[in-house]
């Protein structure tokens, strides 16, 4: 009686790591099966899967990645023009992931995509914006907007 209990726990120890261990990767995204241990630590060891993919969740993470055509509102901020005038920016991206090239993506910032959306891609198109704006005063600005908007 004891040994069928205990085979039947172990069982279900077994069915649980199996259904933990296996992940789908849907269309329209990649994936990248990490090594979270030995002397890379998964920095040279990131390998491109698609599909239903199966892995030791102990030592292996997965992180999937959208490579379709995304397009981001990001919230409205203050630039100042070269002669201190502020503008009010609302700026809205499309942006995809090159397939084939995420697990680059991945190996440069280690975290989630939409971590990487709204932290560091946000501080881009602001920095960039600020830079492009600071260059001109706000009579050019008001009266070349396609040009502004083209820059």
């Amino acid at each position: 009686m004891k040994s069928k209990f205990l085979i039947g726990l172990l069982i279900a120890f077994i069915g649980m790591i199996s259904l933990s261990s296996c992940e789908r990767i849907d269309a329209g995204c990649e994936g990248m099966k990490v090594n979270l241990y030995g002397d890379s630590k998964g920095v040279s060891d990131v390998a491109l899967v698609t599909g239903r993919v199966f892995y030791n969740p102990f030592t292996t993470e997965i992180y999937e990645y959208e490579t379709y055509v995304q397009t981001v509102d990001y919230p409205a901020f203050t630039i100042n023009a070269k002669d201190g005038s502020e503008f009010t920016v609302d700026p809205t991206v499309s942006l995809k992931i090159i397939d084939g090239k995420s697990p680059e993506v991945f190996k440069k910032y280690r975290r989630e995509l939409k971590s990487i959306i709204t932290g560091t891609l946000f501080n881009y198109v602001r920095d960039a914006f600020r830079i492009q704006l600071n260059n001109f005063t706000t009579d050019y600005i008001v009266s070349n907007r396609d040009s502004i908007e083209k820059a």
